[in-house]
């Protein structure tokens, strides 16, 4: 084995050094002829909205691109603590969701013996559903049961099950319990449980 003199490292390196400028240049002129020549990105001048998917209640954080008012890519938050930058099937898809033509913008009602769905005001759907829930729960409240022959005080509701939603957070669930158990709703969960 030779021996490594001080000249000779010196060469060594110095060779060695311009053998790496020689290939970083190289580089630098092969990256600029596949810029010149790439497609640009689908989300190239796309702006981006960060928001949680909504398909189940785990929360992942996602990060919409959106051009043209066009949803154009879901994907996930890389910086959300939950998904740290995945998102499920589900979640990259809900573009198709939000560009749909089939989806429903407005509220529909079905009229009694029809066979189709006609458009209504949010005003006229907020108040078809509280006087329903109203009505719903006048016809079904129970004020007292027997229970071994002794009456027993429940002020409940036996005709309305509750359902909660995946996206609302602790103090909002607290408030939709309170909702319920105001109606006298007894009957609900929510989605987190299931």
């Amino acid at each position: 084995m030779p021996k490594l003199t001080r000249r000779s490292f010196m060469k060594f390196t110095a060779a060695s050094i311009a053998a790496a400028a020689l290939a970083d240049k190289k580089r630098v002129h092969a990256e600029k002829d596949d810029v010149d020549r790439a497609f640009p990105l689908m989300t190239a001048g796309a702006t981006t909205a960060y928001g949680l998917c909504h398909f189940c209640s785990v929360g992942c954080g996602i990060e919409v691109k959106i051009k043209d008012n066009k949803v154009i890519s879901t994907e996930g938050h890389p910086d959300h603590p939950i998904n740290e930058g995945a998102l499920c099937p589900k979640g990259r898809s809900m573009k198709e969701m939000t560009n749909s033509d089939e989806r429903v913008t407005h509220p529909l009602i079905r009229k009694p013996g029809s066979d189709k769905w006609e458009p209504i005001s949010w005003e006229d759907a907020f108040d078809k559903i509280a006087s329903k829930v109203k009505d719903v729960r006048e016809e079904t409240f129970t004020k007292t049961v027997d229970i071994d022959g002794e009456e027993v005080r429940v002020n409940r509701t036996e005709g309305i099950f509750s359902l909660g939603s995946a996206e609302i957070d602790n103090e909002e669930a607290y408030l939709y319990t309170k909702f319920n158990r105001a109606l006298g709703i007894h009957n609900f969960t929510h989605q987190a449980e299931i």
